[in-house]
This record gives structure tokens, C-alpha cells and sequence, in this order.
């Protein structure tokens, strides 16, 4: 370990826990965010720390720019200055921001369902759409000791999110010390002394368990939580299974848990199709499955699939119970465990982006439901 280290950061960490909480933003995350485009550390500044704004995490347009990251993502950002907009552009299609107007449209001159921010005079997007709208750029958050990093890449990535962590430890601990140099020196809050913000509260840091049932939109949610560095829960049915036998090889080779979702109305209904099941896994990915879920299934029923040797998925909170992901993580319960259910269906990777965000936001902890943790 490197001298500055041992002292420093130390000191870094401290003055995070003490300058967080005052760091006035449009957002009401008191999360150290800091910033990269594909294997490049950006100036994070009191001014341009992306935030969580209704939600929806929010970057700097300057992180899209080409002309000043000096990275070329093929999916640009152009402010215009005199006219208050901000065209977003990958040459094929496009999105204008109107700032003036808190309104967007594409180039056709349809309207989208987005808007940016302004704040001290820097225009920020909601990355997690753009990265959607266009779909040649993708948007990960990776924890570090030195705050949540937010990093915009495209195919000409070479390092994998955990590769650059730790190859940029030193340009981070550099990134975080400037960041908080500026917030030190006031820069950027936009806030009069008589209007400070009151001081947030503490975070939940609820605890959880995530599983998906299959749906069409079941890879691109895998490949969210993988760019997190987090693994889920997907359940099948027994001819679900059969019939994504690749999908399922490719989860379970990510690290993935995958479990039976059974449809029988009785204990031996269910016994035969989770037993049908496990061969199943048995053949396609050569693992087995051993945690199952099934509505309705009354105590008996459940006595006999445990006694098989089976583990019950039980869930507490239910994705269509809520209308967005950030609604259903303000009800997680910071004193007991929770087991959270989610679709893989339309929209469900837009819902599980908002999800992640409020959780990021909550200090929220998300583990991975395999058979021993919940057994």
C-alpha cells in the first residue's frame, strides 16, 4: 500500500462523512458520486456531481461531450447557449432538450417523455434513458471506497468496471480530494446561507433478496445487475426452461441463481413439476435448482416440497404492487429482510433502472438469493 494511502484516506473518508450531508443538491442524495467515460477519470466539481433527481440518476451533458472528455462515444452532446437547448445525437437519431420549455423532442419533432435539469448553469440528462433511447452506450454505477462511480461506456471500453476500479484507485482518491476541495470552498451549492437545506436523513440500508420471473426482457435485466457487479434470482417454469435452455446456461455462467416457479395446484402437483425441474437444470446447465416458488400452495404443500428437499421463495414485495421502482423501495423495511419480486415483462428494465437508483440512494444492500442463504 502506497504511504499517502495510510493517511490520507483515512482523512478522505472522514471528510466525506462530514461534507456529504451539507453538499446542497437538486437531489436529496447525500451519495459522493463521482465520474468516468470509458477508461477515463472525469473532474467531478461541486457544480457538475451528478444527482438523483425524482428518482432518475442525473450526469453532466459534458460527459456525452466529445469536444470536452476528449472521448468519442458516437452518441454526443452539443449545448447551444443562445437558444437554451441541448442536442443529444448518435447522427442516426437525436433528442433536443429544451431547457426553457422543460420539454424534449426527437428530430422528427415528437415529444419524449424526458426532460433535463439545469443546475448552476450546467444542463444535466437522465443517463439510464439516454443510454435506452440510443442503445450504443451503457450506464453502470460501481461502489468504491471512495464514493459510487458513475461510468458512461461504449464498445471501445477496454476495462471491465472492476478492472478499472483497480487500475484508477489513485486517479479516484485524486477525483474524490478535488471534489471535495470544491465543496470546501463553497463552489457550485447555488443556495443562499438563509436557505441551506435542513440536514437529510440517516439512510435505511434496508436489506434484500431480488428474483425475476422470466420475461422476454429477462438478458437485458441480467446484464443491469451485472454491470453493478450484483446477481439475482430468475425463475422458470419447467417448459420455460426447456425452451430458454441458452438463456439459462448464461445466467447460471454469470453467477446467476436459478429457480423453479411451479404451477400445480397441490403438494404433488408441485413435488412432480419441481422434480421435473431440477432434472431439467440437471441437463441444461448441469447445476441444480433448488429454490421454488409457487402461489397458493398451502402448508401441507410446502411441508412436502421442503421435505424433498426444496427451499420456498416467499416474497414481501411485489413489483406490480408498485407504480415505479423508486415507490416500491420506499417501502422496504430497514428491520427485517426483504424479499423483493419483479417481472422480467415490458418496461421491467426501466423499472428496475428507477429500482437500483432508489436503492443506491438508501444505502440499500441487496444479497443473492442461492438455496443455502435462504434455506
Amino acid at each position: 500500500m502506497k504511504l499517502w494511502k495510510r493517511g490520507t484516506l483515512a482523512a478522505l473518508l472522514c471528510a466525506v462523512l462530514l461534507l456529504c450531508a451539507a453538499v446542497p443538491a437538486f437531489g436529496t442524495s447525500s451519495t459522493v458520486y463521482l465520474m468516468a467515460v470509458n477508461d477515463t477519470v472525469m473532474e467531478t466539481t461541486a457544480e457538475n456531481v451528478p444527482a438523483m433527481v425524482d428518482g432518475m440518476l442525473y450526469v453532466p451533458y459534458t460527459m456525452l461531450s466529445s469536444r470536452i472528455s476528449g472521448i468519442d462515444l458516437k452518441v454526443s452532446a452539443v449545448y447551444i447557449a443562445t437558444k437554451r437547448t441541448l442536442l443529444v445525437s448518435s447522427g442516426q437519431k437525436g433528442v433536443m432538450f429544451d431547457t426553457q420549455t422543460n420539454t424534449a423532442q426527437d428530430l422528427q419533432g415528437n415529444s419524449l417523455p424526458v426532460r433535463a435539469v439545469v443546475r448552476n448553469s450546467m444542463v444535466f440528462v437522465p443517463i439510464d434513458w439516454v443510454c435506452e433511447y440510443f442503445g450504443t452506450i451503457s450506464c453502470s454505477r460501481v461502489r468504491t471506497r471512495y464514493g459510487t462511480l458513475v461510468r458512461v461506456t461504449n464498445s471501445a471500453a477496454i476495462l471491465s468496471d472492476v478492472e478499472f476500479v483497480d487500475a484508477g484507485d489513485s486517479l479516484l482518491a485524486d477525483s474524490l480530494r478535488r471534489y471535495l476541495s470544491t465543496v470546501e470552498n463553497g463552489g457550485g451549492t447555488g443556495v443562499s446561507p438563509s436557505s441551506q437545506p435542513q440536514e437529510s436523513s440517516a439512510p435505511s440500508q434496508a436489506e434484500l433478496y431480488l428474483a425475476f420471473r422470466w420475461g422476454g426482457q429477462a438478458e437485458e435485466i441480467a446484464q443491469l445487475l451485472e454491470a453493478r457487479g450484483e446477481r439475482a434470482l430468475f425463475f422458470f417454469t419447467p417448459g420455460e426452461l426447456w425452451e430458454q435452455d441458452d438463456l439459462v446456461r448464461r445466467l447460471v455462467g454469470a453467477g446467476h441463481t436459478v429457480g423453479l416457479s411451479l404451477e400445480g395446484e397441490s403438494g404433488p402437483d408441485c413435488l412432480a413439476q419441481a422434480e421435473e425441474g431440477r432434472l431439467l437444470m440437471a441437463s441444461i446447465a448441469w447445476c441444480s435448482a433448488l429454490v421454488v416458488r409457487a402461489d397458493g400452495l398451502d402448508r401441507d404443500g410446502w411441508q412436502e416440497l421442503t421435505q424433498a428437499g426444496f427451499v420456498r421463495w416467499s416474497a414481501t414485495s411485489r413489483g406490480k404492487d408498485y407504480s415505479t421502482g423508486a415507490a416500491l423501495v420506499e417501502e422496504l423495511d430497514p428491520k427485517r429482510m426483504n424479499y423483493v419480486e419483479l417481472s422480467c415483462g415490458e418496461r421491467s428494465a426501466a423499472f428496475l433502472r428507477g429500482a437500483l437508483s432508489a436503492m443506491d440512494e438508501e444505502a440499500c444492500r441487496i444479497r443473492q438469493a442461492t438455496a443455502p442463504a435462504l434455506a
